[in-house]
């Protein structure tokens, strides 16, 4: 929910509730000092009466009086107020009254006296108080509401705009990171802070690109020249069968340091975002001929290579990242093959498969795209090569998952992401 509407909402709660206990207060109370009104002009009456004889006749202006004779004792000597509704004689509708009931004793008995006073006027002023208790709160709280998500709306504009620049904030772009002025204290302030941010990511991020280049070249220069100097000892004369494995040996670990040293500085690049032009690949091509340039390997296992293609499947991300993502794949589809075994590429508008026959994994399919995690026991695989596929995905915004079926491996880009 909105921060906008949050506050919406519970500013309308709070004044609907305010509100009823308001009106229901304000009914109540013009209701009491109506009432309190036609009491006291029902007493001021009763005082008329009792200054009069038994035999003497009255008349009331605004009330009618009733007498009725006992012959008990007077039993309402101070009077008792009621609220009572009699049949109008002329129309036959109801009307109410306000009526005040006392007995007053004479020589020659006891007569009750009811000092009617009708309502009408006093419960149309009443409504008129109480229509006008609801009306002009009404208009108040909506005026009231209005103003107050005009102003906060544009409060959080620089909130909202702030959010967006964030948003498409790139470590690799030079411009600094503008944002919008706001006369509120507490934006400001977090405006300097993002402010700081931006530079020390920025900085740090170009101290990490300089320590990753740095120590490419310094590692691999040391290793071009320990394989130089083991080159130079395996063409030297005189050597023994066991001298010849031991330098054959140390050339093979030479290189896959070399290797090794490429593949986790290219996925420090990937981590950095390093790459960034981007462009419309067509998977269909790319698999193509990532085929092709892996056919001497797909010849040497006598592989079969079965290409299905339903559809253009294609997605817009930067073409080297594109290259490395299915070169990796097919290779990983071939180097983890059987001799003899199938490979099935299936490209379609919504996805694209890679499958291949194979054994059994020696590690958990949850652990597959970790590093150093290797899917088979050939000696060749460095255990990254899954690791890179993995965050090329996530960083092009590509769903991959793994499948395992009988003997077939399987890896599915989604079409969830992939775009047509």
């Amino acid at each position: 929910m909105k921060l906008l509407t949050k506050t919406s909402l519970n500013f309308i709660s709070a004044s609907i509730f305010f509100f009823l206990l308001g009106s229901l207060g304000g009914y109540y109370f013009i209701r009491y000092a109506v009432n309190k009104f036609l009491n006291n002009e029902l007493l001021g009456a009763k005082r008329i009466i009792e200054q009069l004889d038994a035999t003497e006749s009255f008349h009331l202006s605004y009330a009618d009086v009733t007498l009725d004779t006992l012959q008990s004792k007077p039993i309402y000597t101070d009077g008792i107020f009621n609220d009572t509704v009699v049949v109008n004689p002329q129309n036959g509708l109801y009307e109410f009254y306000r009526s005040f009931t006392f007995d007053k004793h004479f020589e020659g008995g006891t007569l009750r006296y009811s000092i009617l006073r009708s309502t009408a006027p006093s419960d149309l002023l009443v409504m008129k108080f109480t229509l006008m208790l609801a009306v002009f709160p009404i208009l108040f709280f909506m005026i009231l509401y209005l103003v107050n998500r005009a102003s906060i709306k544009h409060s959080l504009g620089v909130f909202y705009d702030t959010i967006k620049k964030l948003k498409a904030f790139d470590v690799n772009k030079v411009n600094k990171l503008e944002l919008m002025t706001s006369d509120i204290d507490e934006f400001e302030q977090l405006n300097e802070v993002f402010n700081a941010m931006d530079k020390k990511i920025k900085e740090d991020f170009e101290h990490l690109k300089e320590y990753t280049e740095n120590t490419s070249h310094e590692l691999q220069t040391p290793l071009a020249i320990i394989t130089s100097k083991i080159d130079e000892l395996l063409q030297s004369e005189n050597l023994t069968e066991g001298q010849i494995k031991t330098l054959a040996g140390l050339m093979d670990t030479v290189s896959r340091l070399s290797k090794t040293n490429q593949a986790l500085i290219y996925l420090a690049k990937l981590d950095n975002r390093m790459f960034s032009d981007e462009e419309e690949i067509n998977f269909v091509e790319l698999v193509r001929e990532q085929i092709q340039l892996l056919d001497p390997m797909i010849e040497d296992k006598n592989i079969n290579v079965d290409f299905i293609s339903s559809g253009a499947c294609s997605y817009i991300m930067n073409r080297t990242l594109a290259n490395t993502l299915i070169q990796n794949l097919v290779k990983n589809a071939i180097r983890h093959n059987k001799i003899e075994g199938y490979l099935k590429v299936d490209c379609s508008e919504k996805s694209l498969t890679i499958a291949n026959s194979g054994d059994p994994l020696d590690v958990n399919a949850e652990e597959l795209f970790e590093r150093f995690k290797k899917a088979g026991s050939h000696p060749q695989s460095l255990g990254i090569g899954l690791s890179i596929v993995k965050r090329i995905c996530d960083i092009s915004g590509i769903d991959i998952k793994y499948e395992c079926i009988d003997t077939e491996h399987r890896f599915i880009l989604q079409k969830a992401i992939l775009e047509n």
